[in-house]
């Protein structure tokens, strides 16, 4: 794929535009009404009371009241993917890297949003429901990822799951670094673009350690 860069990243239109602003406000409408009530006293309709939206609606935009933190408000995913089906077969693994590393400028430029995902960390911690939800949602990705490499880009069913694996592992790693970050220095906002190129040289470095 030609390398991304954050001017390459898609701009919405401006029905997506909406659709990304209400996903926004269920999420953030959930995340309060867990950290108030606790997850299981939470219904979905007091979600969407909360978030002044009918029930249905509210399903039109998440399937589960786990997946109303869950939502992808930025549309990072479908860069993804789209990075994935135009990955060059040689590397597709530096191309899919290449699209995340603006993403996560992006992520440090959003401090709501950054703020909203921490707070929906830790409440993972506490409620196995959402972190298994978490869990899945990043699996899926992973797989769809991985489809992607096979069917657009030409790899063999292998090397697309090994690629895909690797790159969410990275992705993973990253994610986990920063929360663990900010929770050691609060005053001190850690960088998730400096964490994953950190990460990104700690997988080479182990791939890459010589077989005794």
């Amino acid at each position: 794929m030609a390398h991304y860069s954050p001017a390459e990243t898609s701009v919405p239109d401006l029905r997506e535009r909406r659709r990304r602003e209400l996903a926004r406000a269920i999420a953030l409408a959930a995340v309060e009404l867990f950290e108030q009530n606790g997850f299981q006293a939470t219904t979905i309709d007091d979600i969407a009371a909360a978030t002044g939206i009918s029930r249905t609606t509210f399903f039109r935009h998440c399937a589960t009241k786990e997946a109303a933190v869950l939502v992808d408000d930025a549309g990072l995913e479908a860069e993804l993917l789209s990075a994935a089906g135009s990955a060059n077969p040689q590397r597709p693994l530096g191309d899919l890297e290449g699209a995340w590393e603006p993403m996560t400028v992006l992520f440090d430029e959003d401090h709501e949003g950054h703020n909203r995902f921490l707070r929906v960390r830790r409440l993972m911690r506490q409620y196995p429901a959402l972190l298994a939800a978490g869990l899945e949602r990043d699996a899926r990705l992973t797989a769809h990822l991985a489809e992607r490499l096979t069917e657009h880009a030409g790899l063999a069913p292998l090397d697309a799951h090994a690629v895909a694996e690797s790159f969410s592992l990275g992705m993973r790693l990253s994610f986990d670094e920063w929360v663990r970050a900010v929770d050691a220095e609060p005053e001190h906002p850690a960088s998730l673009t400096d964490i994953y190129t950190r990460v990104r040289t700690a997988l080479r470095e182990a791939i890459q350690e010589p077989t005794p």
